[in-house]
């Protein structure tokens, strides 16, 4: 019986290796390609036509929703995709009964989603497969688009790599995150972790009665305020439990200010 071929499309490395070295446990799996990154998933894909795609949900400028719309609907393989948080994207693959592995991957629960791809490569009826999996990249970038948050609550905790090792940061425990790109940096506990993921994406996630975005660059935790201050020309900062002071921007002024009086009871 052929293997069944598959690419790994992954833009952290140390998650590239290790679903590399768990995929090729199985003799009857062979890995053809390894992505970093959307842009090469969608040329790699498009040239050897795997079977299987392992294909992580969260990269920079072009994530694993827009790899697959990228591709002709006769030509999309098996996905598993693989992500580091449960969302209502996780909601949209369990309704429609499509895999997914939730970061760090075990070698148990690999096989277990390897076990069922293999079925579905073999039963040949990816055309209805392809339709199943459209519809549910349309739901979730539908649900993005509209700046929908999760059907599940609010996020509770992230995951953030340190190093070799893997930690949760409570979301309650931030004080303030701070936006670079694609990444952020989580403040925390007087520790900083760097997280992979666009300010504005991880915005969405927050819940909006806790956090506010003060600056383009900047959204804080409003219950580590302790002091909002206004000063001359209409200029306004916070300063947060840690001693931290961080400007709010003018038109994030108001909502701040708001927010603060009605829900915290801060003082300017």
């Amino acid at each position: 019986m052929d293997r069944i071929s598959t690419i790994i499309v992954d833009d952290e490395q140390l998650a590239r290796r290790g679903l590399t070295a768990l995929v090729e446990r199985r003799p009857e799996f062979v890995v053809t390609a390894v992505c970093a990154n959307g842009r090469e998933a969608i040329a790699r894909i498009t040239e050897l036509a795997p079977s299987l795609v392992l294909l992580d949900i969260q990269m920079p400028e072009i994530s694993g929703f827009d790899v697959l719309a990228a591709l002709p609907a006769d030509r999309l393989p098996v996905v598993v995709f693989v992500t580091a948080y449960d969302d209502y994207a996780i909601r949209a693959f369990d309704v429609r009964a499509l895999d997914y592995l939730l970061k760090p991957v075990s070698q148990k629960r690999l096989d277990e989603a390897l076990d069922r791809a293999a079925a579905r490569v073999r039963d040949r009826k990816l055309a209805e497969y392809g339709s199943t999996l459209l519809a549910a990249v349309a739901e979730v970038q539908g649900r993005q688009a509209a700046g929908a948050g999760p059907v599940a609550g609010w996020l509770e905790r992230i995951m953030v790599h340190v190093g070799e090792s893997i930690q949760f940061v409570e979301v309650a425990e931030l004080e303030w995150i701070e936006g670079a790109d694609y990444y952020v940096t989580l403040h925390a506990g007087g520790k900083a972790y760097l997280y992979r993921e666009s300010l504005k994406h991880l915005e969405e996630r927050l819940d909006p009665g806790s956090f506010l975005r003060i600056h383009v660059s900047a959204i804080v935790n409003l219950a580590k305020v302790r002091e909002i201050r206004k000063g001359f020309g209409g200029d306004c900062s916070v300063t947060l439990a840690s001693g931290k002071r961080l400007p709010v921007s003018r038109r994030r002024k108001k909502d701040l200010l708001d927010l603060g009086a009605s829900r915290f009871g801060l003082k300017g």
